[in-house]
């Protein structure tokens, strides 16, 4: 029978769909070569590595794929002669790659590679001599199907050409879709069906606007970076913490749609044990990749506990992938962070950011639960049929928590009376724009930085004096490594009263169309029998957010 080419399409595109739901729905675990070898790695600390992982239980504990990162291939910028493909480095892989695949698969792992989706990889070297796939994608995918590989990691340098200034490009992009289809097309050719976009949460310059890599990459990849690469520190880990509030709250993230924070810097130096601890409990309930970073074999007990919490493990590999979302964040003070598992049971976690000794509680309420079943998955306590839990914790510490037997509250949220920012009187350089996913069309912007822009908001009532303001608002302004955080800061003040400073971490990629709704920001002293004003500014030098309105408790 002959078909037409319009139905080879269709025919072709099912089957990719069906191999790639062969790769596993849940977020991959396993080990990157990156944190501990960057593009260095070779024969004898890769076997180290393999045997470690296997020796020191972390096989057993659920880290399958073995993955090496940039610096496998030939650093001369040439292919081989006869197959095209990309060529492995003799030097530092005198016996090629293939007995390390089988060394790691005899342990029980999954071989897993890297390569990137321009004319050259991305290396420590700058500009790098090492080819990349671009142009390549059949050959190279025939190079790792001969590895056994099951999973590519496939990053984005060098798009546009080999020269120091086209190393990482930050700027949006048009070509991200073509170039990531292509690799992932011919992976599925060959039968590799779990692949890595690792394009760092560069927004994608689509027809309908910017996009960030949970829109564009469901259908052609596993898995997607949601931020720019991880590095040694709380801030970086605070700067993807806080790219990941607005994907986890999307509900792209799901089955065969994972969002991947970057590799695990548990066991390196730059953080507190507390702080890594937080790091990983987090990755581990918004259901990102667990890719352990580090050299296994020099791990203390108390990082490799970390590790191993098999919990958190568990939540991380619970069926439904769906991610933890924040509840609320008090400013420098603590995020609260919960996300539904399969079974019914709760995930919690409850991360300091005062970075001071504190206990830290949680009233159930604040869940819209009356009781539960607790357990401490730090300490393994348990707590039956309880309304809270607390716990001394040290900076940048956290409660992370299972809570079972959930019994939720009766009774419905009170109401709440919205007001538009824009019907604000504004000042200084602050102005009204429009806003077509805005509720009200419109948002107030240029607010604080060099404009020093601010907005009045007056005759609000409410019967609350102290009560969660909800903000909607908008701040695009994605932070890189080196760069800021991922948050905008505003100073809010209710009836002229000292101000507070708010954190607003990033809404999305289009400042037209990526609202945070609902923002709980707690606030007092309002007059429960008059009209009250509540004025938003910039803090410090920064910009603040744009904003589409607010709500009060009636």
């Amino acid at each position: 029978m002959r078909i037409s080419n319009y139905t080879f399409v269709a025919v072709t595109s099912i089957a990719y769909l069906h191999v790639a739901q062969g790769f596993q729905s849940t977020p991959v675990m396993g080990w990157n070569s990156y944190n501990q070898m960057a593009c260095s790695p070779n024969e004898a600390k890769i076997t180290e590595a393999i045997n470690s992982l296997a020796n020191r239980g972390f096989v057993d504990a659920g880290y399958k794929f073995f993955q090496v990162d940039c610096g496998w291939a030939s650093r001369d910028g040439q292919r081989n002669a006869t197959t095209g493909a990309l060529k492995i480095d003799s030097n530092s892989f005198p016996n090629g790659l293939l007995p390390l695949s089988q060394l790691a698969r005899s342990k029980g792992m999954k071989w897993a590679m890297y390569s990137d989706a321009g004319v050259r990889m991305c290396d420590t070297q700058v500009p790098s001599p090492v080819a990349g796939s671009l142009g390549n994608e059949a050959a190279d995918a025939d190079l790792f199907k001969s590895l056994s590989t099951e999973y590519v990691k496939y990053d984005n340098c060098y798009a546009d050409g080999p020269l120091s200034s086209q190393n990482a490009p930050k700027a949006s992009r048009t070509d991200f879709v073509t170039r990531f289809t292509t690799m992932w097309k011919q992976l599925q050719q060959v039968g590799i069906t779990g692949m890595l976009v690792c394009q760092w949460g560069v927004p994608y310059s689509s027809p309908n606007g910017l996009e960030g890599p949970s829109q564009w990459t469901k259908g052609l990849s596993t898995s997607f970076r949601l931020s720019d690469d991880i590095a040694t520190g709380w801030a970086n880990v605070y700067r993807i913490y806080n790219q990941a509030v607005h994907i986890a709250k999307s509900g792209n993230i799901g089955p065969g749609n994972i969002a991947d924070a970057d590799l695990l810097e548990v066991g390196n130096n730059g953080m507190t044990f507390d702080e890594q601890a937080t790091h990983f409990a987090f990755w581990a309930m918004l259901k990102s990749a667990l890719m352990i970073s580090t050299n296994v074999s020099a791990l203390s007990n108390e990082f490799v506990s970390v590790l191993q919490n098999r919990d958190l493990i568990a939540i991380n590999q619970d069926t439904a992938v769906k991610p933890i979302k924040l509840v609320q964040r008090w400013t420098a003070d603590r995020d609260l962070w919960t996300g539904d598992l399969a079974n019914g049971d709760v995930a919690v976690l409850v991360v300091d950011l005062s970075n001071t000794r504190r206990t830290l509680s949680l009233q159930f309420s604040e869940l819209g639960i009356k009781s539960a079943d607790v357990k401490d998955l730090w300490t393994s306590a348990t707590v039956k049929n309880t309304s809270g839990y607390s716990k001394a914790v040290n900076g940048h510490g956290s409660l992370a928590l299972r809570l079972s037997n959930v019994q939720r509250t009766s009774g419905s949220e009170p109401g709440y009376t919205y007001s538009s920012v824009s019907n604000g009187v504004l000042a200084s350089g602050a102005n009204v724009q429009p806003c077509t996913g805005c509720a009200s069309s419109n948002k107030v912007g240029n607010l604080g930085g060099s404009s020093n822009g601010s907005v009045v908001l007056s005759n609000i009532r409410t019967s609350q004096a102290n009560q969660t303001v909800k903000f909607d608002y908008i701040n695009c302004e994605v932070g890189y490594l080196g760069s800021s955080n991922n948050e905008r800061l505003a100073s809010i003040s209710v009836n002229g009263r000292p101000a507070q400073t708010v954190s607003f971490p990033l809404s999305g990629y289009n400042w037209a169309t990526d609202i945070y709704t609902g923002y709980g920001v707690e606030l007092s002293g309002f007059n429960t029998k008059g009209a009250n004003s509540i004025t938003i500014s910039g803090a410090g030098s920064g910009w603040a957010p744009d904003f589409d309105r607010i709500a009060v408790i009636a």
